[in-house]
C-alpha cells in the first residue's frame, strides 16, 4: 500500500464520521488490516448513504482534493450502485449494500485506528463473504489467508448461513469453501 493510498482512506474516514456514513473497508487493503497481508493499489468500501446527504458528501471530498464528477456521480449512484473516483493515484471503489450478505457485511464492519482517525473494516468473516462473491484467483488466495490467520476465532457458522442464503448447496463455490475450511482453519500448522 502507498502512503497516497493510506491519507486517502483516512480523508474518506473523517468525511465519512463527519456525515455519519455508515461504511465498511472491504477489498485488498481489508484484507491486510485482518491479518493476511497482501498489496492493493486501491481501496474498496461498502457504504450506505442517503440521497439528502450524499451530494454534501462528495463535494467534502472535492475539497480534499478528490476528483470527482459531483453531478454526474449523483446521477449514476442510484442506478448503478457502484462508483470509482481517484485522488492523485489512488483508485477508491465505492458500492452500495444491493445484496443483503453486503448489509450484512457493513452491519458487522468494526471501528479500527487508521491514522489517527477510526475507520469501519469488515470483519474476516464479511471479507471472505465478499470475496466469495467476486471469487477470482485473487480472492480464493485471500480467503484461504483469512480463514488461516483468523483459525482461532472466525465464525464458520455466520459464514455459511449468509453465503447460503445467496448460493445453492451445491454451488461450486461453496463446495470450494468448505474445502477451504478444512484446510486453513480447521487444519493446524505442524
Amino acid at each position: 500500500m502507498t502512503e497516497p493510498l493510506e491519507e486517502a482512506v483516512r480523508t474518506l474516514a473523517v468525511a465519512f464520521s463527519r456525515r455519519n456514513v455508515p461504511h465498511a473497508l472491504i477489498g485488498g487493503l481489508a484484507v491486510s488490516a485482518r491479518g493476511y497481508v497482501r498489496a492493493t493499489q486501491d481501496a474498496d468500501f461498502i457504504i450506505h448513504a442517503p440521497s439528502v446527504i450524499f451530494p454534501g458528501l462528495l463535494e467534502d471530498l472535492v475539497a480534499e482534493g478528490f476528483e470527482i464528477d459531483v453531478m454526474d456521480v449523483v446521477r449514476r449512484w442510484p442506478i448503478e450502485k457502484f462508483t470509482v473516483f481517484y485522488r492523485g493515484n489512488s483508485r477508491i471503489d465505492w458500492m452500495q449494500p444491493i445484496l443483503p450478505l453486503y448489509a450484512t457485511v457493513l452491519s458487522l464492519a468494526e471501528p479500527r485506528p487508521w491514522l489517527g482517525e477510526t475507520l469501519r473494516v469488515a470483519t474476516p468473516e464479511g471479507l471472505i463473504l465478499t470475496k466469495l462473491v467476486a471469487f477470482r484467483d485473487r480472492d480464493q488466495i485471500d480467503i484461504n489467508g483469512l480463514l488461516a490467520a483468523n483459525r482461532d476465532t472466525i465464525d464458520l457458522d455466520l459464514i455459511r448461513k449468509e453465503w447460503a442464503a445467496l448460493a445453492n448447496e451445491g454451488d461450486s463455490r461453496t463446495v470450494w469453501l468448505e474445502e477451504a475450511i478444512v484446510r486453513y482453519a480447521l487444519t493446524r500448522p505442524s
